[in-house]
């Protein structure tokens, strides 16, 4: 047995060590967040939230009459509202307060992914690989978050916290998690189709009440006349005409409008680089696009409901569907809106080869390449010439694409899937 008085001694000195490490790190978070906060100003993304939660306050419109150099506000009234706390500081402070912010929530998002994963998904391979390489290979789409000063991951620790208080039983801390996600930005609403056809009923009803509280309050604080104006130029700028057919041809838009205009039409880039290897009108480009857009949308209603049918047992892959699905569908969707991939990547890839059939698992292998070559395609490891072509190829879409298909004919695998009914 050891000297209990040294056993004793070693104790603060590890409790020191830990809390001057911790110290250490908050103080390099702090300097990171400062130095990016400093970079905003007038015509970055993040100065279109705090502008927005200033317009809210002082009631000034949110879609139309911006500064000069601005960029267009293209969130609900809900997320110019919480934007309020932003607006409460001058533009750099804020900045530099939501990329400390943006830089915790890393942690917490791999926390409550274990978690969940623990909860929902005990059979799978538990080491640290599979959830290491998920890190990895999703960790620049976090960083592109960071860079841009981004709302995304944010709003993916929201929809986490939905997934987590909804398999604990709390089904109003659940809905109002989602309906949160969904209200600040829209695309989480595929989680709330899920709770409309897969969720229990006391988190169905706490999500529609939540929900026409979201449309409500802004309304209320905006005054009837300028809260109905809101509702309706954010309905008319920006849901009515969706889904459109010419999407973003950025390298860096990732969606279905996005893969399939660079596909069919030629780009315009910096690099002079051209991925079009399906030579189409825009007529025919438009129908393409549609046709996919319907094919998801279908694909994924009818597995929820295929799902819902056979009362089958909740899986952490049904519930990296609505992620997929919403990636996909969003009119645009940047790489810095891939970080809710962290999920679906630490899902799949603790997935135990025995679990799957001998076609799956074939399936399984080229989804793994393909998330390993799109997770280490950036500038700095291979160069902007090959890292253009994985982007201006779509291959960020193929993959999402190969994940959703993966998850749609998976759906249902009880190998794959929690205790109990769904």
């Amino acid at each position: 047995m050891g000297d209990p008085a040294s056993s004793r001694a070693w104790r603060p000195q590890g409790g020191v060590g830990t809390v001057l490490l911790a110290a250490g790190a908050l103080a390099v978070a702090i300097g990171f967040a400062v130095a990016k906060g400093h970079q905003q100003e007038i015509g970055s993304d993040f100065a279109v939230f705090w502008q927005a939660g200033r317009n809210f306050t002082s009631g000034s419109p949110l879609y139309h009459d911006y500064l000069p150099g601005a960029r267009p506000f293209k969130y609900p009234p809900f997320a110019a509202m919480v934007f309020q706390l932003l607006g409460l500081f001058p533009l750099t402070v804020a900045a530099s307060l939501f990329s400390l912010l943006n830089l915790v929530l890393w942690p917490v998002s791999i926390l409550l992914v274990l978690k969940i994963l623990g909860h929902v998904f005990p059979q799978r391979n538990a080491g640290l690989l599979p959830l290491g390489l998920a890190v990895v290979f999703s960790v620049q789409f976090w960083q592109d978050n960071f860079q841009h000063v981004q709302m995304n991951e944010a709003v993916f620790v929201l929809v986490l916290l939905g997934i987590h208080n909804y398999l604990r039983g709390k089904d109003t801390a659940a809905a109002a998690s989602f309906v949160a996600a969904t209200a600040i930005k829209v695309t989480p609403v595929f989680f709330l189709a899920w709770l409309l056809i897969r969720g229990r009923r006391r988190a169905l009803v706490a999500a529609v009440v939540l929900g026409l509280a979201a449309i409500a309050v802004p309304l209320l604080f905006r005054g009837p006349a300028t809260g109905v104006a809101d509702l309706a130029e954010y309905y008319q700028g920006f849901l009515a005409a969706q889904p459109g057919a010419k999407g973003c041809s950025y390298q860096s838009c990732q969606d279905l409008g996005a893969m399939v205009t660079r596909m069919m039409q030629p780009s315009e880039n910096p690099e002079h680089l051209d991925y079009q290897y399906l030579a189409a009108g825009a007529e025919t480009e438009r129908i393409t696009y549609l046709a996919l857009w319907a094919a998801v949308l279908l694909l994924y209603l009818a597995t929820l409901v295929r799902l819902r049918l056979r009362n089958a047992p909740l899986s952490a892959l049904e519930f990296g569907l609505p992620i997929l699905a919403g990636l996909l569908l969003s009119p645009i969707t940047f790489k810095a809106h891939l970080v809710s991939l962290l999920f679906v990547y630490s899902s799949f890839l603790a997935i135990r080869p025995a679990m799957l059939s001998p076609l799956a698992r074939r399936a399984a292998m080229v989804i793994t390449l393909a998330i390993a070559v799109t997770g280490l395609a950036g500038r700095d490891l291979v160069g902007t010439t090959l890292s253009s072509y994985v982007s201006g190829y779509s291959l960020f879409v193929w993959t999402v694409l190969l994940l959703f298909l993966f998850v749609v004919a998976q759906g249902g695998n009880e190998r794959l899937s929690g205790p109990g009914p769904g």
